[in-house]
């Protein structure tokens, strides 16, 4: 008999879900990231093909991000286990 992670794994493999997980995880990824404070702060608005768009209304904090999108983008990455994040769009 399967241990029930297995069985969700090789269900997860076998549907090709892996994406959408990734994609449901990302506001996990978005708050490790920038810290609780600021990602209460911002708007995950949209993420297809890998461009990743936030809304940060008030504009130091936007200014700030925009600045260290790269590097957000690694750490987001990096969170993954791979490229998931290819770009970030901060407005």
């Amino acid at each position: 008999m399967q241990a029930l992670a297995e069985l969700l794994t090789s269900f997860v493999k076998q549907h090709r879900l892996e994406p959408e997980l990734e994609k449901a995880r990302l506001p996990r990824y978005w708050q490790d990231v920038v810290g609780e404070a600021l990602a209460s702060r911002t708007v995950l608005r949209s993420f297809d093909q890998g461009i990743l768009r936030v809304h940060v209304p008030e504009a130091p904090w936007r200014s700030e991000l925009v600045m260290r999108r790269e590097e957000l983008r690694q750490k987001i990455n990096a969170c993954a286990g791979g490229e998931l994040v290819r770009e970030i769009i901060i407005r």
